[in-house]
């Protein structure tokens, strides 16, 4: 298929997590745990000293002591850096409030800077709303940028590998998606538990799906209707859909002479007892507020006046390098094809 090998063909590209060797492209297929651990150790030291050089202040570097205890190091040091560099931090406020406006502010600011660190933070919060807004190929481009270009930097290094890897796991490309998962258990074994027991639930949740035609089949078709809702409509995808109604009928065919001939519903063809792939980290503590279901990035993007979302497309076109320029064109095309053409 000409996307997974696209995909297959970037990915390769970002050595530093699929094969541990940052100066040299290599096939994404290699077993993590044969090669060295490109990630070293945090250095606080040197975080305090780049982050003076965007701009933080010695009382803000004190207050992020303080925050590493109350709040983890890995949230206290993406504060710092967003009070160092304020329209970092004003794009993030964006992103917390599910603005579709989010990623063109990001984005601005990341086509701005050569900063290696606030690269860092700013390719994990664009991934972050690329994933939100079910766009894992999106969210790949941009942490295979991080992974070649910003580890060893910033506090987020094992939270972007995890995502990595869980982008990987919803575009679907579990092939790739299980040996990443594996490659962060080993590399980050200091990483929070939250973190880490999402990743042991993945691992299995994807194996068993390698194991069933079924979920494969599902997993295709999932695909093929992201394909369809950023409106590519060209014959590989046709033959795609053609190839996937062929084998379900198959299936369904399948399955109804197997129930004729046990005279039921044949054997493990109930709920699964495994959890479905989630692009979301278990809630940790619960909060108040209402049950009612989160508008997505998509109803916020339909929701918006004629006027608003043209002026974040003309900024798209007019503010942004090409490469930038076409990974939003692409992104905002896919939120005005999820809102129902409204």
């Amino acid at each position: 298929m000409q996307l997974r090998a696209l995909l297959v063909g970037a990915i390769g590209l970002a050595a530093a997590f699929a094969q541990g060797d940052v100066a040299k492209p290599a096939a994404p297929a290699a077993a993590p745990q044969a090669v060295q651990n490109p990630f070293k150790p945090f250095d606080r030291a040197r975080f305090e000293t780049q982050v003076q050089k965007l701009g933080a202040t010695p009382e803000q570097v004190a207050a992020f002591g303080k925050q590493v205890e109350e709040f983890g190091l890995s949230r206290a040091a993406d504060q710092l850096v967003r009070a160092a560099v304020p329209t970092f931090g004003a794009a993030v406020k964006l992103q917390e409030a599910n603005d579709p406006a989010a990623a063109l502010e990001l984005t601005k600011v990341l086509a701005a800077t050569t900063d290696p660190l606030l690269q860092a933070h700013l390719r994990y919060h664009l991934a972050q709303v690329f994933l939100d807004s079910d766009d894992p190929e999106r969210s790949v481009e941009v942490l295979n940028d991080y992974l070649q270009q910003n580890i060893n930097h910033s506090a987020l290094d094992a939270e972007a590998a995890f995502f990595y890897s869980q982008s990987l796991a919803e575009i679907p490309l579990p092939e790739l998606a299980v040996p990443r998962f594996r490659a962060f258990l080993q590399w980050f074994p200091e990483a929070s538990e939250r973190f880490r027991s999402a990743a042991h639930q993945q691992i299995l949740e994807l194996e068993r799906q390698q194991e069933s035609r079924l979920h494969e089949l599902a997993d295709g078709m999932k695909k093929t209707t992201r394909d369809l809702k950023k409106r590519k409509t060209d014959k590989p995808i046709q033959v795609d859909q053609e190839g996937y109604i062929e084998q379900l009928q198959e299936l369904i065919e399948m399955y109804e002479e197997m129930e004729k001939q046990s005279g039921g519903p044949p054997s493990g063809n109930g709920p699964s007892s495994a959890p479905a792939t989630e692009s979301k980290l278990p809630d940790g503590e619960a909060t108040v507020g209402t049950l009612n279901k989160k508008p997505t990035l998509a109803d916020r993007w339909g929701d918006m006046k004629d006027r608003d979302r043209e002026k974040i497309e003309a900024e798209v076109q007019n503010s942004l390098p090409p490469q930038y320029r076409k990974m939003l064109e692409q992104y905002y095309k896919k939120l005005g094809a999820g809102t129902g053409n409204r």
